[in-house]
C-alpha cells in the first residue's frame, strides 16, 4: 500500500525526501562534533564557570572596531598543532567568536581536531551579540 501511494506520487516524494535532506543539512551545518555552540546570553555564564578564553576570529582592523571584553584576536592560520599560544590554553574552556558564526564552525573543526575538548563556538557571532545589546570594547 504505501510503495503503491510512492509509485503514485513520485514527484511529491522526491520532493519531500530533497525537503528533508535540505533542512537537515541547514541544521548540521552550524554543529560540530566534539563542540557545543554557545548563544550571546549564555555566554556569561560559560566564562563565569571555570578557566575560559575568547578567541576573536576576526581581522585586526574589524577586532579593533569592537569586540567581546578580554577576547583575544586570533586569525583561522593560528590554529596549528605546534602553536604555543593557543597549546597553552587547551584545558580551559575556549569561546570562538567572529562576524556571522562561519568562522567559529571552522576554528571549532580544527580545535577538536588538535585534542581540545571544550570548545564553543558563539552562535551567530558578534552580529547576535549585538542584536542582544550586549557591549562591545575597542582597542
Amino acid at each position: 500500500m504505501l510503495s503503491e501511494f510512492i509509485t503514485l506520487n513520485i514527484w511529491w516524494f522526491v520532493a519531500l525526501v530533497t525537503v528533508l535532506n535540505l533542512l537537515l543539512f541547514s541544521f548540521m551545518q552550524g554543529t560540530v562534533r566534539g563542540a557545543t555552540p554557545v548563544s550571546a546570553l549564555q555566554m556569561p555564564a560559560l566564562q563565569r564557570s571555570g578557566k575560559s578564553v575568547i578567541y576573536d576570529l576576526n581581522k585586526p582592523d574589524q577586532f579593533a572596531k569592537g569586540h567581546i571584553a578580554s577576547a583575544i584576536n586570533f586569525s583561522l592560520d593560528e590554529i596549528k598543532p605546534d602553536n604555543k599560544r593557543l597549546l597553552k590554553h587547551q584545558d580551559n574552556t575556549i569561546i570562538l567568536v567572529c562576524q556571522s558564526g562561519g568562522e567559529s564552525i571552522k576554528a571549532a573543526k580544527s580545535l577538536v581536531a588538535l585534542g581540545f575538548t571544550k570548545v564553543h563556538p558563539l552562535k551567530g557571532g558578534l552580529i547576535a551579540w549585538q542584536k542582544d545589546n550586549l557591549p562591545l570594547v575597542t582597542a
